[in-house]
C-alpha cells in the first residue's frame, strides 16, 4: 500500500492512530477489531471521506508505522503481544505524521490538518524512548497546529499521563467493555466533526461525542496552536 495523495477537496484531514498492541491488550483484541471495523463502516457515505487520509500504526516493544491510506483501505486487523514502547512510539509516530503532511503540501499545494491519536492501556515497559523526547515531539506537533489526542484504556493508565506529555485532548475509557462503542461511535463522531470543522477542534476533540455517551470520562487540556499557513516550517 502506498501513501494517499489524491483528495477530492483542498480541505484535507490527516488522521494518525497509534494503537497499543502490548500483551495486556490480549483480552480486548476482539473488541478492538470490532470497534475498528465499526469505525471504518461509519464513514460509508460520509461526504468528506475522500478528503481524509488515515494511518493505523501499532506498537508493542517496537513500533510499526503504516502508510496513510483512504478510509476504504483502512486496515482493521489487530493482535496483541509484547511490551509497551510508548515514548519511543510517540517520538517516531510524530515524525511519521509530520513527514507525510509536508509531502501532502508539496504534492497538492494544500495545507492538511493533522490529528495524532495515541491509544494505550498501560505505562511504558521495556521502552527504548524517554519522556523528554516524547514531550518534545508532542510540543512540536501542538505548535504546528496538529490536534494531539491521548486515549487511556482501562485502569492501569489514566489521561493524566497524556496531559503530562502535553497532549491537548485526553480521555479515559475506564470500562474496557465499551471499546467497540468508543472506537465505532465516539471516536468516529469526533473525527467526522474534525473533518467538517473550519478550524481544528484541539482540546474540544471529544466534547460532542462525550456529551452523548457515558462510556468515556472526558478531560481536556488546552494548548496554543498556530493557525497560519507557515506552520509546516516548525515540523
Amino acid at each position: 500500500m502506498a501513501n494517499k495523495f489524491d483528495f477530492s477537496s483542498d480541505q484535507i484531514n490527516v488522521f494518525m492512530m497509534l494503537i497499543d498492541e502490548s500483551g495486556s491488550m490480549e483480552h480486548d483484541a476482539s473488541n478492538v477489531r470490532q470497534g475498528l471495523e465499526s469505525y471504518k463502516k461509519s464513514f460509508e457515505g460520509f461526504p468528506e471521506a475522500n478528503s481524509i487520509a488515515i494511518s493505523k500504526s501499532t506498537f508493542d516493544e517496537t513500533v510499526r508505522l503504516n502508510d496513510f491510506c483512504s478510509l476504504q483501505e483502512f486496515n482493521t486487523d489487530y493482535r496483541s503481544g509484547g511490551g509497551t514502547a510508548l515514548y519511543f512510539s510517540i517520538m517516531h509516530g510524530a515524525t511519521h505524521l509530520s513527514t507525510y503532511m509536508r509531502e501532502v503540501t508539496v504534492r497538492t499545494g494544500c495545507t492538511p490538518r493533522g490529528t495524532f491519536i495515541v491509544f494505550s492501556d498501560g505505562m511504558p515497559c521495556g521502552d527504548p524512548g524517554n519522556p523528554e523526547a516524547a514531550k518534545k515531539a508532542i510540543l512540536d506537533l501542538n505548535l504546528a497546529g496538529v490536534t494531539t489526542v491521548f486515549v487511556a484504556f482501562g485502569n492501569a493508565i489514566s489521561s493524566n499521563f497524556g496531559k503530562d506529555l502535553g497532549f491537548v485532548s485526553t480521555i479515559d475509557v475506564n470500562d474496557r467493555n465499551t471499546l467497540v462503542n468508543f472506537l465505532g461511535v465516539e471516536l468516529s463522531q469526533s473525527c467526522k466533526e474534525q473533518s467538517r470543522s473550519l478550524k481544528a477542534l484541539g482540546a474540544d476533540f471529544f466534547s460532542k461525542a462525550a456529551d452523548k455517551s457515558s462510556s468515556a470520562g472526558y478531560s481536556a487540556t488546552t494548548a496554543q496552536a498556530l493557525e497560519d499557513d507557515d506552520w509546516l516550517s516548525s515540523i
